[in-house]
């Protein structure tokens, strides 16, 4: 094992004594496995959920949303259940944890945090999260997320996060998703994306061949351009490109350890794929990350972004509520290094956000209210769970279709280990003719190897 600085080992230590007399306080009785759970009595213990910015997702208003009135359902019916106050938070700042851990107090039991910072803030490293492995639940039966989420938690030989797979909100932070609008394609005559999906042809060489069917400046007036795709201010056409073809920005090796991995021949394939697209000017420059209004207003034919953006119940702000007429879900098309059958085109990245436990929350209550709590909601069953969802939030079955393969298939990419930032701004460089794609994928690799062994590699056993 490499050394840990010795501060952190025995700040580490001091937080899991603290935290095991702390819940020998708190909880009364201790928990017993083999007590029948109608018998359980957690003596009004608060279980405290801290949402912050997604509070609207996990404390809804009653009668707003029919899954929100059934998660508020199961929240009664597990207080109810086990005797407990369950209390959602408008606030998840880690900070503040630490704060009130150092007052010995505890400020949640499940915090809603993006991986990048739990991991880059280095508190799962040092000792101030417990891990979901160490509990006493099935973390692998499907309660708890698909591979690819408990990937992102999975750290020295444990998983630190879990989703509610079954509540399906707040929406698994997959990026990039891809839309397709089906009133520009009609008026430009091209083909639906799911026929040639099915019929193998969705690949690099038609999109480009749609971006240059589709591209019509015309119009004196710039803003009635229309074209078929644009990159933004944040690379997910870089991204979808390099999924695609089979490149990823950091590899896992068999000893567990992270590598820099965009240095390879189908990470150059991709962002060259991009380059040319723009020095050809079949795209255009979509600026902002989130400027859907062109795509709206039918001057766009696809669009990437993160998933939730094509869902009503995150934002007012989303497609759902901006589109007049249909939009819809697939992915990326295939690059000439990748494989017409692997869907893993989209992943958990750096601000995906995931559920964490406190080290001072209980470790036995955890145990006892997850199986129950993260069950299919109220009516709800693991066959059924989707279906008013997908009735109420997709124009046809295709489209869900390609909802699940983004949601179920997507990988881990560990780019909260690395500085995304300069990772971000490299991959606009490319596509915009700054630098050139040899040259940005080797110039990045010191830096972000140096970050993988910092906050990772060094960290294991």
């Amino acid at each position: 094992m490499k050394p840990l600085k010795v501060t952190a080992l025995i700040l580490a230590l001091i937080t899991v004594f603290s935290a095991c007399s702390t819940a020998k306080e708190e909880i009364v009785p201790e928990y017993e496995p083999d007590k029948n759970s109608d018998d359980i009595d957690l003596m009004g213990y608060e279980f405290k959920i801290a949402a912050g910015a997604s509070s609207l997702s996990l404390d809804p208003v009653p009668g707003s949303d029919v899954r929100g009135d059934k998660l508020l359902q199961r929240y009664k019916d597990t207080e109810e259940k086990y005797n407990v106050d369950i209390t959602v938070k408008n606030s998840n700042d880690p900070k503040t944890f630490l704060a009130e851990f150092a007052a010995d107090r505890r400020y949640a039991d499940l915090m809603l945090q993006s991986g990048a910072g739990m991991f880059g803030g280095k508190y799962v490293q040092n000792g101030y999260c417990m891990a979901f492995s160490d509990m006493d639940i099935d973390l692998h039966s499907g309660l708890y997320g698909t591979p690819g989420a408990l990937e992102s938690g999975f750290f020295n030989g444990k998983y630190y996060t879990v989703n509610a797979y079954y509540w399906g909100f707040p929406t698994p932070y997959t990026m990039p998703a891809m839309w397709f609008n089906p009133r520009v394609l009609t008026n430009y005559q091209q083909a639906n994306p799911h026929e040639l999906i099915e019929q193998g042809e969705w690949t690099w060489d038609t999109l480009e061949k749609m971006c240059e069917e589709i591209r019509d400046t015309s119009d004196p007036n710039k803003e009635n351009h229309v074209y078929a795709l644009a990159y933004t201010s944040e690379p997910y056409l870089e991204f979808a490109a390099l999924y695609s073809n089979n490149a990823r920005i950091v590899n896992k090796g068999a000893d567990g350890r992270l590598t820099y991995a965009l240095n390879s021949k189908e990470a150059l394939e991709a962002l060259s794929f991009t380059r040319s697209l723009a020095e050809k000017q079949l795209i255009c420059d979509g600026g902002d990350r989130q400027n859907i209004t062109p795509f709206v207003e039918n001057r766009r034919a696809f669009f990437l972004e993160f998933t939730h953006l094509g869902l009503s119940s995150e934002s007012t702000s989303n497609f759902s509520y901006l589109m007049e007429e249909a939009y819809e879900w697939l992915y990326f098309p295939t690059g000439p290094s990748g494989d017409m059958d692997s869907k893993q085109r989209t992943s958990f990245s750096y601000h995906s956000v995931s559920f964490f436990a406190p080290i001072n929350s209980d470790i036995e209550i955890q145990s006892i209210l997850l199986p129950y709590l993260f069950q299919p909601l109220p009516g709800e069953t693991e066959e059924n769970w989707q279906d008013d969802f997908e009735r109420n939030t997709f124009f046809t079955n295709e489209s869900f279709e390609y909802f699940q393969i983004l949601r179920d298939e997507a990988f881990y990419d560990y780019t909260g280990f690395i500085p995304y930032a300069e990772l971000q701004s490299s991959l606009l460089d490319v596509t915009k003719g700054r630098k050139s794609a040899s040259e940005t994928l080797i110039s990045l690799e010191p830096k972000m190897q140096g970050s993988l062994d910092e906050l990772y590699n060094d960290y294991l056993d």
